[in-house]
C-alpha cells in the first residue's frame, strides 16, 4: 500500500471511531410536576416536624435522550420536613413511573420556603438512576416549588443529566 493510501486509510478510520469515543450521553431536561399530599405534623416547641406522602403527575416538557419530550409519569413521594424560627429543611425522595420497564428516582432537598399553602421555595433535585432507559442516570435539576391550597404543589425543574 502507498504512503499516501495508507494515510487515507488511517484518517477514514479514525474519523469513523471518533465519534464512538467522543460521543457523551448528557444533555438538559425540563420537568414540570403537579402532586397532590397528606402530611402530618408534630410541634415541639418553635420546631415543627413534618411528614408527608402524595402522588400526582410528572411530564418532561423539554428533554433529550431517556428525557423523551411530551412523555409523562406517575410519581410518587415520601418528604421529611423540619421548621425552625432559624429556617426551614425538607428533604422528599420520590419515584417517577413512565412504564413498568422505565423508573426514574429523585431526591429533592430546599432550605428555602414552607409547606403552607401560598408559599413557594427553591432547591436542588437530584437523579439518581432507575430502571429501563433510566438506569445508570445522575443529574442534577434546581427545581422550585409553588404550594398551592388543598395540598396541592406545582414543581418546575431545569436538570442536567448524563448516563
Amino acid at each position: 500500500m502507498k504512503p499516501i493510501q495508507k494515510l487515507i486509510c488511517m484518517v477514514t478510520i479514525i474519523g469513523l471511531s471518533f465519534p464512538v469515543f467522543c460521543h457523551a450521553d448528557r444533555g438538559t431536561a425540563d420537568l414540570i410536576s403537579v402532586a397532590v399530599s397528606v402530611s402530618s405534623s408534630v410541634q415541639m416547641g418553635d420546631t415543627t416536624v413534618t411528614a408527608r406522602g402524595g402522588n400526582g403527575a410528572l411530564t418532561v416538557t423539554q428533554g433529550g435522550g431517556p428525557f423523551l419530550e411530551g412523555t409523562s409519569a406517575s410519581v410518587q413521594f415520601a418528604s421529611f420536613s423540619k421548621k425552625t424560627s432559624s429556617g426551614f429543611e425538607l428533604e422528599a425522595d420520590g419515584l417517577a413511573t413512565f412504564s413498568s420497564d422505565d423508573t426514574l428516582q429523585l431526591l429533592f432537598k430546599r432550605r428555602t420556603g414552607d409547606l403552607a399553602a401560598g408559599t413557594s421555595g427553591e432547591g436542588v433535585l437530584h437523579l439518581s438512576g432507575g430502571t429501563g432507559r433510566f438506569a445508570g442516570v445522575s443529574g442534577q435539576c434546581k427545581y422550585k416549588v409553588e404550594n398551592l391550597a388543598g395540598n396541592w404543589n406545582v414543581t418546575t425543574a431545569k436538570c442536567n443529566w448524563q448516563n
